[in-house]
């Protein structure tokens, strides 16, 4: 009963993420897309969250439906994100195509639908959610400016307008 708790509460992080933080103006989300701009231990912590997310999501899958080989598919993906490095890199090839991100989708919603391997297509659903909250790569690096904006509003739609683009 747990589990699938747990496993509900997962899968409502991929729905309902994007539909709350996506382009968010509150203070704390101008605060993330600063910080994930200009800090490169900002964003391995965010892989690392990655990282620990689908390894819970693995676990929880695991003892659900034990002897499923979808698992074990998805699980070289995951050893693919052990590194930080490269899981950069990845977020930040699919964060800066979107030819690239529209075909990790089509890939997603075609393995959730595919018996065996859900597993996969959920793991890939983190990664796309991942790179969807990714900077883009010019912004990367980049120490915050010091211009100066006549309004607040005027200031989160410059961040926001820059961290999407």
């Amino acid at each position: 009963m747990i589990f699938s708790i747990i496993h509900l509460v997962l899968i409502s992080v991929i729905l309902l993420a994007p539909s709350f933080l996506y382009k968010n103006r509150s203070r704390r989300m101008i605060l993330f897309y600063q910080r994930m701009s200009y800090s490169n231990n900002c964003r391995q912590f965010y892989t690392k969250i990655l990282l620990l997310t689908v390894i819970l999501f693995h676990f929880v899958c695991y003892w659900m439906k034990p002897g499923e080989y979808g698992v074990t598919l998805s699980t070289v993906l995951l050893f693919y994100l052990f590194s930080a490095k490269r899981t950069l890199a990845l977020l930040n090839g699919i964060r800066n195509s979107r030819g690239v991100m529209a075909f990790v989708f089509t890939v997603t919603l075609a393995l959730l639908f595919t018996p065996h391997m859900y597993s996969l297509g959920v793991t890939l659903g983190y990664i796309l959610l991942a790179a969807v909250f990714y900077p883009a790569s010019k912004l990367e690096g980049q120490k915050p400016s010091h211009k100066e904006f006549p309004t607040y509003q005027d200031f989160q739609d410059d961040i926001i307008q820059n961290y999407y683009s």
